[in-house]
């Protein structure tokens, strides 16, 4: 009779310690990637940007104007992507109308949440297998900051808070003037959503309290076919691409430098 209690016991141990650990993957599954909240629920109030005439665009956005709020569905295939995020002070600023600095990033996916990542692409090998290797050991790639994801979109991808990523990380993107936005009072000035491209500009006062309107261009990098990019010369003010050639032993040639420019071609007439 003991020796049948005994057994019973341990079968009954044996059932609540699997209980205790079904219970506790439950609770640590809670709120990651297949528990995150309805579309629907996330995006109640919003109205989706629409600015073709067959609704295409890179990212999907929709905004709520009341407050300034923005969300942003990624694109289909984005963790096989490159992206161009580009930074222009559009007011407040005495350099407003350029180009206040540029970011080429790619998204990555951790469980529920999303890492904006810059290549690294300074530092090369020149064709050098062995010293290829060890570079890519010591020069890796940069997290520049992450997000949570809030909801699955439409298309199936994962939806950020847009304006949480372009106002509360405007340090990122345009350096000290940006360092603290205060993100209760913004506004939405521009949000357009295009094919290969979005732009979103959003006024907020800046640690000074001047307004500012702080503009972002986000677009697709693909490849051009047939384009030759041109090195620099010391004797010509450009702006500059540049990397070190590790496999260059001479420190004179160890830096390669290329200028920025636009691919501009005559369009081939049919």
């Amino acid at each position: 009779m003991n020796k049948r209690i005994s057994g019973l016991s341990r079968m009954g141990f044996v059932g609540m310690a699997a209980t205790i650990m079904a219970l506790a993957g439950q609770a640590q599954g809670q709120g990651k990637g297949d528990d995150l909240p309805a579309f629907d629920k996330v995006s109640e109030g919003y109205e989706q940007v629409v600015s073709t005439t067959d609704g295409t665009s890179f990212y999907n956005v929709w905004k709520r104007e009341k407050d300034g709020q923005l969300l942003a569905e990624l694109p289909r295939g984005f963790e096989r992507q490159k992206h161009f995020f580009a930074m222009t002070m559009g007011s407040g600023d005495i350099f407003a109308g350029l180009q206040s600095g540029d970011r080429y990033v790619y998204w990555k996916k951790f469980d529920d949440r999303l890492a904006l990542i810059e290549p690294q692409t300074q530092v090369r090998a020149g064709g050098d297998k062995d010293l290829e290797r060890g570079i890519e050991r010591i020069f890796t790639d940069r997290v520049l900051l992450e997000v949570p994801i809030v909801a699955k979109g439409p298309s199936g991808q994962p939806v950020i808070d847009l304006d949480q990523l372009l106002v509360n990380n405007a340090g990122t993107f345009f350096g000290g003037r940006a360092a603290r936005l205060n993100s209760r009072l913004t506004s939405i000035k521009t949000a357009k959503a295009f094919p290969e491209n979005i732009e979103i500009a959003i006024e907020a006062p800046n640690q000074s309290g001047q307004l500012a309107i702080y503009h972002y261009s986000i677009s697709l990098i693909k490849g051009t076919p047939g384009y030759k990019p041109r090195k620099a010369d010391e004797r010509v003010g450009y702006f500059t691409t540049s990397y070190r050639d590790f496999s260059e032993m001479d420190g004179s040639q160890m830096w390669t430098r290329y200028i920025n420019r636009w691919n501009l071609e005559r369009p081939t007439q049919s």
